[in-house]
């Protein structure tokens, strides 16, 4: 069975296109979800973005832990945070550009699928394009409205996509439902500086009309939905969490 079928035999929704690169999952156009976002809807923006984390993912495994290389490899190595096997389907939230669907694809192998989501076309065509592995497939998918079936994934990754939804619990709630019970999940998420700089983020996130997340803000929101085993930690300028999901 190909990557496609696996993927339509998951969703509880019609398809726009099932012959394209990505299924659009996606009924219309859900509105603008803040300038960073926008960035992100945009040829330019997504290519700036791949570059950026193309240069982390080449440098990951060089640099040393001194100067950061710890913090580099928490993030990019999500395969080895879900502790996956391989036979897993995994749905990659804000896939991107596929930098770290490609890690999740050899994690997972020829028997598992992965599920490369992305709200940006732009970002989806990119994915599609350097991501060569028949385990995985894409999809036009809103982290609002996960249109998957109920207990139907084994594992969710998903960097650098909460601080641009409506509504966080909403994104939790349906990330939750969607895994089944005690599934793992790798989040990570920009964070507040701390001190006396939280002020200058705090006018960068009214401007970028987005959320940054201070110490505690996204593991406790978990917890108080029922997550267990939350792990945190922080990486500079970004929160990385891990967790099981409820159940």
């Amino acid at each position: 069975m190909s990557a496609r079928d696996r993927l339509l035999a998951l969703i509880d929704c019609p398809p726009v296109d099932v012959a394209g690169p990505w299924l659009d999952l996606v009924a219309g156009s859900p509105g603008t979800r803040g300038r960073v976002q926008d960035v992100w809807e945009s040829e330019g923006g997504a290519g700036t973005y791949d570059g950026i984390l193309g240069v982390g993912d080449r440098l990951e495994g060089v640099v040393p832990d001194l100067v950061g290389g710890g913090n580099l490899r928490a993030f990019y190595r999500v395969d080895e945070r879900l502790g996956l096997a391989g036979g897993e389907t995994v749905l990659d939230l804000a896939c991107g550009p596929g930098t770290l669907t490609r890690r999740l694809a050899r994690a997972v192998g020829r028997d598992g699928l992965v599920i490369a989501a992305d709200l940006s076309e732009p970002m989806l065509a990119r994915a599609a394009r350097s991501t060569p592995f028949a385990c995985v497939d894409f999809a036009r998918i809103d982290a609002m409205d996960l249109p998957l079936r109920t207990d139907s994934i084994d594992a969710v990754s998903c960097s650098l996509c909460l601080h641009l939804v409506p509504d966080l619990g909403t994104a939790l709630e349906e990330m939750a439902r969607v895994l089944r019970p005690g599934a793992p999940a790798a989040l990570a998420v920009p964070a507040h500086a701390p001190g006396v700089l939280r002020p200058f983020t705090d006018v960068l996130a009214r401007f970028g009309q987005a959320r940054l997340f201070g110490a505690g803000d996204l593991s406790g929101e978990m917890r108080s939905r029922g997550w267990t085993g939350v792990r945190e930690q922080s990486l500079g300028g970004i929160r990385i969490v891990d967790a099981n999901a409820p159940g």
